[in-house]
């Protein structure tokens, strides 16, 4: 039997995280997507990253410039696993239901489009934002990387 499809919905906080390592050099969403490009969490994988977040990646990315941080622009992120998801009619149709669900009613602004996303797609949803873990985990899978700053504990998830 063929593993199934992991699919890995990316918040802005999580695509930025890829990007921001601490003082040692270690970033849990870096290491994550190094996991699944290197095949350490076994099986295929699809990381989803929705349009609207290339929107916020680059407002954080100036305001951190601004902030005199040094943070590429650019994000290497698309490759033959990855899809941009996009924010249009068809999500819109698909998720209405899911805005009144007791927690996803708690959700904020683009939080509530990543958390319909992960929901519709049986994805786990990648996150730095506590607000997630909350109000969703009932419903969607939510990988916390919080939890992982020290260390890649979100392996845990996987028996790895």
């Amino acid at each position: 039997m063929a593993d199934q499809l992991k699919k890995f919905v990316w918040d802005t906080s999580a695509i930025i995280n890829i990007k921001e390592p601490d003082s040692k050099g270690y970033s849990p969403g870096h290491s994550l997507i190094k996991d699944l490009s290197d095949g350490w969490i076994p099986g295929p994988y699809l990381n989803i990253f929705p349009s609207l977040a290339v929107f916020e990646v680059s407002a954080t990315v100036s305001r951190m410039h601004r902030d005199g941080k040094t943070i590429l622009r650019e994000f290497y992120l698309m490759d033959e696993n990855s899809m941009l998801y996009d924010v249009d009619q068809s999500l819109i149709y698909k998720s209405h239901e899911l805005h009144s669900e007791l927690g996803f009613n708690m959700l904020r602004g683009a939080d509530l489009v990543f958390a319909s996303i992960a929901a519709i797609e049986n994805a786990y949803l990648v996150t730095l934002d506590k607000a997630f873990k909350d109000h969703i985990s009932d419903t969607v899978a939510v990988i916390d990387l919080n939890e992982s700053m020290q260390s890649a504990n979100y392996r845990g998830i996987f028996r790895i």
